[in-house]
């Protein structure tokens, strides 16, 4: 039977990966000029909401199990000069993702009442996972409005209600 942190954890790497999905469709519609699109000078481009989850996840769901330095740069995630590939973009996030799920796959209970300090909060590892994978989840859907607001009625679903649900949605 699984721990409670199994579950919790198995739990949470199902949403990044669900939430990946949604990413990776909007992104599939866009080209290079869209994704840095920003619909105002203050506001973020898409883009720039990928590079910052990738920052916050490596911050807040991988830093604390591996003691590594967090040399996270939060500002360059919204620079507006910034313009990484597309391919190399989703790599990235791709790859904290992987990251992010194999240090969670190792997670026990004890571990999760555990306090680590992130950005100057003292957290639980618990209160870690569940902070990065909903600012995960809420950027995500940015994404998709932003990806709307650009391609109005060419948006295409990534999934309808007439469709089978598969995996649990986000």
């Amino acid at each position: 039977m699984p721990t409670i942190a199994q579950t919790f954890c198995q739990s949470n790497s199902e949403t990044l990966d669900q939430a990946m999905i949604k990413i990776e469709h909007c992104v599939s519609q866009l080209n290079d000029s869209q994704l840095w699109w920003r619909p105002e000078p203050s506001m973020n481009s898409i883009g720039n909401l990928i590079l910052h989850l990738t920052g916050n996840l490596r911050q807040w769901g991988i830093v604390p199990l591996t003691m590594a330095k967090d040399r996270r740069d939060r500002a360059s995630e919204f620079e507006e000069n910034v313009r990484i590939g597309t391919p190399q973009l989703l790599k990235q996030i791709r790859e904290t993702i992987t990251r992010a799920k194999e240090e969670w796959s190792h997670v026990n209970d004890e571990q999760l009442t555990r306090n680590v300090n992130i950005q100057g909060f003292d957290v639980s590892l618990l209160h870690a996972i569940v902070h990065t994978t909903s600012h995960f989840v809420g950027h995500t859907h940015q994404i998709i409005q932003l990806t709307r607001m650009q391609l109005g009625s060419n948006y295409q679903f990534q999934w309808t209600p007439e469709e089978d649900r598969g995996d649990v949605p986000v």
